[in-house]
């Protein structure tokens, strides 16, 4: 019976009593039984009842109304916390999913110790832990410069933003994470000037920083063409993994760096004898006998215990850095060695070109030291070096040998006068 029913017959109830209370007190008074005061009074009375329990039907009925909107908005916030609960347990099972995930992928990129491995790696474990994306970016600050190192598409767009674009300028300055679930609704970006917007249509993405405290070293974008793409937890999530990732990078540049600093001199910047000697014997193992266009020069100052004894050490360090930053420019192409011999001694590896080729650029080197110099007190200080080369396999077949072939010939060049290359042949 609803609380409407109750209050209906409950009026009903009440009406009844007071019309049968004054009928009989009528029939009373025309009998003569009582008098007329008598019937005021029963009247009286009875309205005095009537009202009494009208008030008390009121209150009675408000406490009800009371209790049950307090019922109702109980159950309405039960029915909700239910239904909250509900979502929070069918995301359980995808989210315990990406959490082992995670770690999986956090045990291998911790054991990762190249950057172009991490990269790698990166983007990969972000394809797989976000299905829905199109694109997967990576920039990379290389010297100051934001670059794209990595992309991965699920279409063969072409990725123009090869150096970022408002999005990474936004997030290098402010090193927070971005979310966009709709570009076109976007009132921070011009979305018109976007590439990603104009010409792959992308409507939505998560954007990270690789940041370690204040320090930036790249960012990753995610990119869909649909809308509303993101959630909040995906990009907490990208955070996580781009934090990871960064630690690893960091640490796998700081390990190239002290591998560096143990194989390079540290005035000239050059190779030491013991790298040169380790690529020269894997260039001659790869070239196994054959034709293959590989030379040893060997370079050494002229008179430089004079320069040193003269102008003093000094002077002499300022001649060994011009001259490395001369072979670096003459020879430094990809895949050639430069090395500091010891002293004033120096010693290249050069890749591709025939015994011709290679006595050429031995003379460059040498004609361009000998037009270089050096001023110190107002005073230019000229030196010049002399050469010796050796060709595999025609003047040795392993690396010891040519070595000592390219320094007895340098020796040669000595004796012959100095400021000059000699080879056989």
């Amino acid at each position: 019976m609803t609380p409407g029913t109750k209050k209906q017959l409950y009026n009903f109830g009440t009406l009844t009593i007071l019309a049968v209370l004054v009928l009989t007190s009528l029939v009373l008074v025309c009998l003569a039984k009582i008098h007329l005061i008598g019937l005021i009074l029963v009247i009286c009375v009875s309205l005095a009842v009537f009202l009494f329990f009208r008030h008390l039907r009121h209150n009675v009925f408000r406490q009800i109304r009371s209790d049950f909107e307090k019922i109702d908005e109980k159950a309405n916030l039960l029915a909700q916390d239910i239904e909250e609960k509900k979502k929070i347990l069918n995301t359980i099972p995808a989210t315990c999913e990406r959490i082992s995930y995670l770690f999986n992928a956090s045990e291998k990129l911790i054991g990762l110790g190249d950057p172009e491995e991490v990269f790698d790696y990166l983007v990969n474990t972000l394809m797989e832990l976000f299905p829905a994306a199109d694109n997967i970016l990576l920039f990379v600050l290389q010297k100051d410069v934001l670059r794209l190192v990595r992309s991965l598409k699920k279409s063969d767009q072409v990725i123009k933003e090869k150096h970022g674009d408002i999005l990474e300028k936004w997030i290098l300055k402010n090193n927070y994470s971005l979310l966009i679930d709709d570009l076109a609704q976007e009132y921070r970006f011009d979305y018109k000037k976007m590439t990603a917007f104009r010409e792959r249509q992308i409507h939505s993405l998560v954007c990270s920083p690789l940041s370690i405290g204040e320090k930036i070293l790249g960012v990753v974008r995610i990119e869909s063409k649909a809308s509303h793409t993101f959630s909040l937890d995906d990009s907490r999530l990208l955070r996580s993994i781009s934090d990871l990732s960064v630690v690893v990078l960091e640490r796998a540049n700081l390990l190239r760096s002290m591998e560096e600093l143990a194989i390079r001199d540290p005035l000239t910047t050059l190779f030491l004898r013991d790298h040169f000697f380790s690529r020269l014997k894997e260039e001659i193992k790869r070239a196994g006998g054959k034709k293959a266009g590989l030379g040893v020069l060997m370079f050494d100052i002229d008179d430089f215990k004079k320069i040193n004894d003269t102008y003093g050490h000094v002077v002499g360090d300022i001649v060994l850095k011009r001259v490395a930053k001369i072979l670096k420019e003459v020879i430094g192409e990809a895949g050639n060695v430069i090395c500091r011999f010891g002293g004033e001694e120096f010693v290249a590896l050069f890749l591709g070109g025939d015994k011709q080729k290679i006595v050429a650029i031995a003379q460059a080197v040498r004609a361009n030291v000998e037009n270089a110099a050096v001023s110190f007190r107002r005073k230019d200080i000229c030196f010049t070096v002399s050469g010796g080369v050796a060709v595999y396999p025609a003047d040795g077949v392993d690396a010891l040998e040519m070595v000592n072939k390219a320094d007895q010939l340098l020796y040669k060049a000595k004796r012959q006068g100095k400021n000059r290359i000699c080879f056989i042949g």
